[in-house]
């Protein structure tokens, strides 16, 4: 029988705008962190309508969280209310 397959969970680490979440995006890869965005899609098709955009979300594996948060704490970047 093969070995258990570790199951991932996924935590939203950072919300706001589509260019923001890039951004937060690429500094978690760029210390190693994994990441997706999700509902960058409708992000940028409703983007001239800022107030119809939804959130975009940056979601990192849960047992990145705590790494996560000091690299974002210490770029200074507000994860508020996912910290």
């Amino acid at each position: 029988m093969a070995g258990k397959r570790r199951q991932h969970h996924l935590i939203k680490i950072f919300g706001g705008n589509l260019w923001q979440a890039q951004l937060v995006q690429g500094l978690l890869e760029a210390n190693n962190i994994a990441c997706v965005l999700r509902n960058e899609t409708m992000s940028a098709v409703t983007a001239p309508y800022a107030t119809l955009g939804g959130e975009v979300w940056v979601l990192i594996d849960e047992s990145e969280r705590d790494a996560a948060l000091n690299i974002l704490k210490k770029e200074c970047v507000s994860s508020a209310p996912y910290n």
